[in-house]
């Protein structure tokens, strides 16, 4: 709400999941030369598909002089780490990057990326700033892209950002590569929509949140108290009978 106005609506049902975020270990189904795309099983049903310029090349061993085409970097029957960027429209199947990025409270973290991004809407000094200190934080084959949310994070916040966000990539990449996971297997999924709203929106411009309901007050509690529990105290369960509903 904004003075007292409806200003931005959500709605989340279960029939309605999404899998964009996600993260699978998928199997190369075939691969179309003439396309420039492979089609990759996720275990979705239908196949979903991964164009040459979503192909992480380096993970991929493709260098050294070689050409950039997808029949260089994939083969039918290969395992390979991708992230779902669109869901299945129709009869379309899922759109894939093997360019992967975890979303955190502050920043989203590339881990195999080597760029910082830093958001525009942010003020000139504090971009320095963030940049600096987040230079000496992120390792140093990552990249970060901040996020405008990191407006007035502490550096011990920014840093446990990084650290939850690298231990996420640690972890992925530790089951992808595990003996006992067969493509396609789903290695890591994005939280349901009020966590994805409160991580992606919460920020100091709200005077407070309002939760109603014990499971999902209790979820949306630990989680801002794990990743900005300044705001902690903005948080505020709903009671009819005070609120008059």
């Amino acid at each position: 709400l904004e003075d007292g106005v409806l200003a931005e609506h959500y709605v989340s049902r279960e029939t309605t999941s999404t899998l964009v975020g996600n993260v699978y270990l998928g199997r190369v189904q075939n691969v179309l030369p003439s396309m420039e795309a492979a089609f990759i099983d996720i275990g979705k049903g239908r196949n979903a598909v991964l164009y040459a310029g979503e192909v992480n090349w380096e993970a991929q061993g493709v260098g050294n002089g070689q050409a950039r085409r997808i029949e260089n970097a994939l083969s039918s029957g290969d395992s390979v780490l991708v992230q779902v960027t669109k869901d299945p429209v129709g009869h379309k199947g899922a759109r894939l990057t093997s360019q992967i990025s975890l979303p955190g409270r502050y920043v989203v973290y590339v881990p195999e990326g080597n760029m910082t991004g830093i958001s525009r809407k942010l003020p000139d000094t504090e971009r320095q700033r963030l940049k600096k200190e987040l230079k000496e934080l992120v390792p140093e084959s990552s990249g970060v892209i901040v996020r405008t949310a990191a407006e007035g994070a502490s550096e011990t916040e920014l840093g446990r950002d990084v650290e939850r966000l690298s231990k996420r990539w640690e972890s992925i990449q530790k089951k992808s590569k595990s003996t006992n996971v067969l493509a396609p297997q789903l290695l890591y999924s994005e939280p349901d929509l009020t966590v994805r709203i409160v991580r992606d929106l919460f920020t100091e411009d709200f005077a407070e949140l309002v939760v109603q309901g014990d499971d999902i007050a209790d979820t949306i509690s630990d989680y801002v108290q794990h990743v900005a529990p300044h705001l902690g105290e903005r948080l505020r369960r709903h009671d009819p009978e005070a609120d008059g509903d």
